[in-house]
């Protein structure tokens, strides 16, 4: 019974027609409270940008394929800079940057814009289409 489960739900992964890699590393403290609430928060803010990039993502069946865009994102949460660093064919980095352009983010957190010297946080986010 436990072995139909996991597999039906690999079977339902594969129906998806695209999949965003996640955008944030892998966490860790660093012993400094302060600085561990500041990275906390950071990574709090990482997670809601993925989360909005998994919801947004196209559920158009393209074929396979993938496609790597690099984007900053400004003090005001805009979209500031994107780029396709790696496309199989236009449709699906057209597709992809839609996806990107589409976010509606906070700022980042203050304590984030401060270690960043107030300049851009800048992710590559990879698109699956399978």
């Amino acid at each position: 019974m436990k072995a139909a489960a996991v597999f039906l739900a690999f079977l339902l992964m594969l129906a998806q027609p695209a999949a965003a890699q996640s955008i944030f590393d892998a966490l860790g403290g660093t012993g400094d409270p302060a600085r561990d609430a500041a990275s906390a928060e950071y990574d709090q803010w990482k997670r809601s940008i993925a989360r909005q990039i998994r919801d947004h993502s196209s559920g158009l069946w393209l074929g396979r394929g993938t496609v790597v865009v690099h984007f900053c994102v400004d003090s005001a949460g805009r979209v500031a800079d994107m780029n396709v660093v790696k496309a199989v064919d236009n449709e699906r980095a057209l597709l992809a940057l839609s996806t990107i352009s589409s976010l509606k983010l906070s700022p980042p957190p203050a304590s984030a814009h401060a270690a960043a010297g107030g300049k851009r946080h800048c992710f590559s986010q990879s698109f699956y289409y399978h």
